[in-house]
């Protein structure tokens, strides 16, 4: 593997811990035969007498001096088979957006999860946004626990993965040194950390005069009031650390507030000195002993009293069992294989993500109108391609059991609300995470359209606006679920894409069709204008379960009456024709057409072209069912289409898409469905309704 990491430093260990973590780290991954480049900002502070590693013989390290610098590494990065990018690199969310444009494989290894959440939380994007973590293929983490859920379910990440820090078993291990010191603390000064340091370590060394202790590490306030008996050590180079902790009776490890509150955060230092065989005294944090048995392994003290407890013990046999621990698991050899791992499964998965664009960047995927007939449908195939799901109804014709499947399923959100007001705030307020936008809100049987006509045309138009913006926003690419009715009564047969249609534009019918009419035209003109990416189809004659069995339409219509032994009502003298395509092939078509590609500036219909008469219809739904009902004709409501059969040249050619079920599968399994629906009605007849 050709691996380049973008890190805060590895040429320096001064006032860090991120070098010795990589050193360990990539050290051990080249020993598995991997390639590897480490590109490091030039800072002053890391650079001169700072410098202790100069030419690393495990791999290339080479230096950039700004941000502009690196579009000389861009050939380089982009031939990697993966790039990491580092926690606390300079300008690192314009480093993120430059590797993620160019990189087969990214990944974000941050060394300070629960510092780079807190900064998140407050606006604070020094080196990462919220809008560029779903764009990491994975998210390896310091921190693990319930870190990682939040990381993909709040910020959407893709994977994110554990991957702690570890130590190199060849440079700490136990040395025969004299013990210098009874305990010690190496580490950074940090303000959350210290008065942790003042109360297990300073004041135990005023109580203890006669003991010796140390503190290790850069950056300490000059006014802090050492005792006597506690050694400073301005900087200990990392060659000098298994001497130091040799050297040590016991040791303490000092956790930062914000990884206390994550847990499961165990320090480079925690390792590193249990390698050493080096007893160590510690603070308490969630999944501590998950690592290491408390006792046994690690000792942990709240007071100083505790730390004062902890000195007059004999823990030479604790520190034993704790360099067997790390040993055995948290090597850095331990790691590399992790990360090898770790890499090669977002790899071998990058080659699915990048036909769906929605799983390649972690986003969300927004399906307005998602309890209903079709979106409910979509809803489920979207959840088994791995997407996040957002579903937006505000139920005026869907019902709820459509979801019923899919409410347990951790990836499914469901938001109620109406699309032609404001976009509540639990879609608003993540416009970034949305990478596709699929709108399906809209009555589309004639009695529930025509039933509130404002609303009907509201929907169209305003809601579809507020859907583009929010895509607009999001960077998304959107889908509008138009319809055949936009040919109205046609005089061209079959309907192709570049016919205009022959709709009565003030019937009671207008409300539906010329609303999206209104609703193609102004998702063209945000595909025009370069506004948003999108996509328009035309659907036809669409059915299958969860169609609403009083939805007014002909399958629904003649199903539920046959099986209930009510009239069979026809409207007309039954010769009017339809085209009826089964559900799940409508929706393979829906998201192939929104993975086409192409500018999508143009229209594409969707449906069955096999035609038929209703009368042919009702022969088959008679057949399935056995039913004897009665025949009763009523007059053709007003505008009703005389034929109705798609064109799909364009979708075949565009989609490799045409319908595969024919209408006998798709009918018995409609028919089974819509038994078990009047079984669970107890029995009672359907209502009849227009077509």
């Amino acid at each position: 593997m050709k691996l380049i990491v973008l890190g805060l430093s590895l040429g320096s260990s001064w006032g860090n811990g991120h070098a010795t973590t990589f050193r360990a780290l990539l050290k051990a991954f080249a020993a598995r035969g991997h390639d590897v480049l480490f590109l490091e900002r030039e800072v002053p502070w890391y650079a001169g007498a700072h410098r202790d590693l100069v030419d690393p013989d495990f791999c290339r390290l080479e230096y950039y001096p700004d941000l502009a610098a690196l579009e000389s590494w861009k050939d380089e990065i982009a031939a990697a088979d993966a790039v990491i990018v580092g926690s606390y690199v300079p300008d690192g969310v314009a480093v993120g957006r430059f590797v993620q444009a160019h990189a087969r494989t990214s990944a974000f290894y941050d060394i300070d999860t629960p510092v780079t959440l807190a900064k998140l939380e407050r606006g604070d994007f020094e080196y990462l946004s919220p809008e560029i973590v779903p764009g990491y293929d994975v998210y390896l983490s310091f921190t693990g626990g319930p870190t990682l859920d939040r990381l993909e379910r709040h910020y959407g990440s893709p994977a994110a993965r554990a991957l702690f820090c570890s130590v190199d078993a060849d440079k700490y291990r136990p040395l025969d040194v004299p013990k210098k010191w009874d305990l010690t603390y190496l580490g950074t000064y940090s303000p959350d950390r210290q008065p942790t340091l003042d109360t297990l370590l300073v004041e135990v060394a005023r109580r203890c005069p006669d003991k010796r202790f140390a503190v290790a590490g850069p950056q300490y306030p000059d006014d802090i009031d050492w005792p006597a008996n506690v050694d400073r050590i301005e900087h200990l180079p990392p060659v000098d650390h298994a001497d130091f902790y040799s050297a040590s009776r016991m040791t303490l490890n000092v956790t930062r507030a914000d990884m206390i509150a994550a847990g499961w955060s165990p320090s480079v230092r925690l390792f590193e000195a249990a390698a050493c065989g080096t007893p160590i005294l510690s603070d308490r944090w969630d999944g501590l002993d998950q690592l290491f048995e408390p006792g046994r392994e690690i000792m942990l003290a709240d007071t100083t009293e505790d730390a004062i407890a902890a000195l007059r013990e004999d823990a030479a046999a604790m520190g034993q069992a704790a360099r067997a621990n790390v040993l055995a698991a948290h090597t850095a050899d331990h790691r590399a294989e992790e990360l090898e791992r770790h890499l090669n499964e977002a790899m071998n998965k990058k080659g699915e993500r990048m036909t769906h664009t929605t799983r390649l960047n972690g986003k969300l995927t927004l399906v307005a109108g998602g309890a209903g007939f079709i979106g409910s449908h979509l809803c489920a195939a979207l959840l088994a391609k791995g997407d996040h799901v957002v579903c937006l109804d505000n139920l005026q014709t869907a019902r709820p059991s459509n979801l019923r499947e899919l409410e347990s399923h951790p990836n499914f959100e469901f938001v109620e609300a109406d699309i032609t007001g404001p976009l509540p705030a639990s879609v608003a307020d993540r416009a970034h995470r949305f990478g596709r936008v699929y709108n399906l809100a809209c009555a589309a049987s004639p009695p529930q359209y025509q039933a509130d006509p404002e609303h009907t045309m509201l929907t169209c138009v305003v809601g579809t606006s507020h859907l583009l913006r929010l895509a607009e926003q999001a960077g998304a690419r959107f889908l509008l679920t138009s319809t055949s009715e936009v040919y109205g009564d046609p005089e061209m047969h079959p309907q192709q894409e570049g016919y205009r249609g022959f709709v009565n534009c003030t019937g009671p019918r207008a409300c539906y069709d010329e609303g999206k009419r209104a609703a193609e035209a102004l998702t063209f003109d945000y595909g025009r204008m370069g506004r948003a990416e999108v996509r328009v189809a035309r659907i036809f004659n669409t059915y299958g379960p969860h169609m609403n069995p009083d939805d007014g339409r002909v399958v629904s219509n003649l199903v539920c009456q046959a099986l209930s032994g009510d009239p069979i009502t026809i409207y007309g003298d039954g010769s009017q024709t339809r085209s009826f395509c089964y559900v799940s092939d409508m929706v393979a078509g829906l998201m192939a057409l929104m993975e086409s590609g192409g500018d999508g500036l143009q229209p594409v219909n969707l449906g069955n072209p096999n035609e038929m008469t209703v009368n042919e219809l009702l022969g088959h739904v008679l057949a399935l069912t056995g039913s004897t009902a009665a025949v009763e004709h009523r007059p053709l409501p007003i505008d009703d289409p005389r034929r109705r059969r798609p064109d799909i040249d364009r979708a075949k050619a565009l989609l490799d898409w045409e319908p595969r079920v024919p209408l006998a599968e798709g009918l018995a399994a409609t028919c089974a469905w819509f038994a078990e629906e009047l079984g669970g009605a107890g029995g009672q007849p359907m209502v009849a309704a227009a077509e």
